[in-house]
């Protein structure tokens, strides 16, 4: 017998690779009976290895962390004699729900493993193909896992940590993944709103390495007697659409533009050349959001947005992209009242003077209308079916996604840039007030006049 059919192969100058495994059973038929038992949603989950971030959102008692389970065992499988992570987002969740969880699941398909307590939980995985060493942390102490270098990690409930924690946590498990040959990093919430995993897989759907399957409680079918029919009992519709049918929904509090429906107000209008633009601004050091708007009947059409840090970048950004329609004075704006004394850029001019010099058509308001009449006038036209959003106007489409009343009753505002919640819904609102302001009845007195 050669000593190199003994030894594993690789560089002479690289660590000796881990193959000892007390698994005699082979990689197709430990796959194979694994997948029998998962739910079409949980066999897409593991079956998708091309993405390199996968997130599987589903409503109570729909499989995630038995998915998870599966997955890692899946992963394993393809990343022999390395080292992976799991999280939870507590040390108490991490021994209640992940380990009792995983221990069922691995003596329910007879895997070997071998698991060690402390100073960290930690499980050594016996597959076909060599060991996995996966271990456990808390996703709140993201910061233990700096030196690591993994072949995949896995997060269980990652939507009930704060979005900070989440979106740093999220990062540094990026960071480590460095080892093994197809590494990944899998997701598994309820969604709590519009938290990590919205804005992973909505707000950044677009991006290729991500994809988001969705699962729902009444598509398992294992599940006790009347446990659906307790949570349709006990829930609201919003809790209902989250917790039963995975959906993402605002849990926080009353939307303020909550006839808002992106699959009902939508359109895919773009200009034409004989078209009059009407564009709302609100200015904001950092991102003065500009919503881009045409009418069409009786319908306002947003068919685009744009964010420039400052007012003169807002001139230059229009005069570029709507030249046409500035020629011919058929570009018209609509700022912020406050324009007139403001300057985005600390300079001695306005931003309403710089817009005038921009050769635009601009409708200044004496002052803002009033915050309710602005939010009416918004919700009055979603009722009626008359304002569509265009898909690619992402910020707007948050903004009346998630925008709430806070606790004085009025909306929440934002603090500037990007993530301004505030902005876009303003921008739209100063426009829509001039286009169609709401329409007000008076009684009493008369106009007719005696001398």
């Amino acid at each position: 017998m050669s000593i190199l059919s003994v030894i594993a192969g690789g560089n002479v100058l690289e660590p000796p690779q881990r193959t000892s495994t007390r698994c005699t059973e082979s990689y197709e038929s430990l796959r194979s009976r694994i997948y029998d038992a998962l739910l079409p949603p949980q066999r897409e989950f593991v079956d998708d290895t091309d993405h390199k971030i996968l997130g599987y959102c589903a409503g109570f008692g729909a499989g995630k962390t038995f998915a998870l389970c599966a997955k890692a065992i899946f992963l394993g499988l393809d990343n022999p004699n390395t080292t992976a992570a799991v999280f939870e987002p507590t040390n108490i969740m991490l021994r209640d729900v992940w380990m009792r969880s995983f221990d069922e699941f691995l003596e329910r398909f007879k895997i070997e493993y071998d698991f060690r307590v402390s100073p960290q939980p930690e499980y050594v995985l016996h597959l076909p193909h060599g060991p996995v060493t996966l271990i456990c942390r808390a996703t709140e102490t993201f910061n233990r896992i700096r030196g690591q270098n993994l072949s995949f990690c896995l997060a269980d409930e990652i939507d009930t940590s704060s979005q900070e924690v989440s979106k740093k946590a999220a990062e540094m498990m990026l960071a480590r993944l460095r080892g093994g040959r197809k590494p990944q990093l899998a997701l598994a919430s309820t969604p709590e709103g519009y938290k990590y995993m919205y804005r992973t897989f909505v707000e950044e759907g677009d991006n290729d390495d991500r994809r988001l399957i969705r699962a729902a409680t009444t598509d398992n079918p294992h599940l006790p007697t009347g446990f659906v029919e307790s949570l349709y009992q006990n829930y609201d519709n919003q809790l209902i659409a989250s917790y039963i049918q995975g959906e993402f929904t605002n849990l926080a509090n009353t939307t303020v533009y909550h006839p808002f429906d992106r699959d009902r107000h939508w359109c895919d209008t773009d200009l034409s050349p004989e078209d009059r633009v009407f564009i709302g601004i609100d200015f904001n050091v950092g991102a003065c959001f500009c919503m881009v708007m045409v009418r069409r009947s009786e319908e306002f059409h947003v068919v685009a947005e744009h964010h420039p840090k400052d007012t003169p970048a807002v001139v230059k950004l229009l005069q570029e992209t709507y030249g046409d329609y500035v020629e011919r004075g058929d570009l018209v704006v609509i700022p912020d009242a406050a324009s007139r004394q403001r300057t985005t850029t600390n300079a001695a001019e306005s931003d309403l003077s710089l817009l005038k010099k921009g050769g635009f058509v601009v409708k200044n308001q004496s002052a803002n209308p009033q915050v309710a009449d602005r939010v009416n006038a918004i919700n009055v036209l979603l009722l009626a079916d008359r304002l569509k959003v265009h898909n690619r106007c992402k910020y707007l489409i948050k903004s009346m996604e998630q925008q709430t009343y806070s606790k004085t009753g009025s909306p929440e505002k934002g603090i500037g840039g990007l993530d301004d919640i505030s902005g876009p819904v303003d921008a739209l609102g100063y426009a829509i007030t001039y286009l169609a302001p709401l329409r007000r009845w008076t009684t009493g007195g008369s106009s007719f006049r005696t001398y």
